[in-house]
């Protein structure tokens, strides 16, 4: 399975099953989208504790956010040969923060945001100056698009 999940803290208590679920098969979809179905993920659902000790730890900013990425292999984005039939790293997301900015979408919606805008990371793509956000945004409302296969 190339997307496991974990969940962490106080996660447990306002993530349920189907939506942990769904937010997994929305990064498997996006791997088999840009060829990478081999590759995996791990996606770790958390609370702001947590979530504020790994950004005070690993980017010295102390206090909660929505996602961090942690990746195994520093790669050159989606299309980099070095990333398929890898594990790519972790996308850590507090629930409690997702809650919070979802700003009206439903918890499911944020959440599957999150993990692709995480995985967009672990692929080397970067937000910080214009021309590389453009491109790490349109990548991500491409992915997010995809239609998501109904089981039933």
């Amino acid at each position: 399975m190339p997307v496991s999940t974990l969940v962490r803290g106080r996660a447990g208590r306002a993530l349920d099953l189907p939506t942990r679920r769904r937010v997994a098969e929305r990064l498997r979809l996006a791997l088999r989208a840009l060829g990478r179905a081999r590759s995996s993920a791990t996606l770790v659902f958390t609370d702001d504790e947590e979530i504020r000790i790994l950004n005070r730890d690993y980017r010295k900013h102390d206090r909660a956010t929505d996602v961090l990425s942690f990746h195994l292999q520093v790669l050159a984005g989606e299309g980099d040969p070095a990333g398929d039939g890898i594990a790519l790293g972790d996308i850590v997301i507090s629930v409690e923060t997702a809650r919070r900015r979802a700003h009206g979408r439903r918890l499911g919606a944020e959440l599957e945001r999150l993990a692709v805008h995480g995985l967009c990371h672990l692929f080397g793509h970067d937000h910080r100056k214009k021309a590389e956000a453009t491109v790490m945004f349109a990548l991500e409302r491409r992915l997010r698009r995809l239609p998501l296969e109904r089981s039933g």
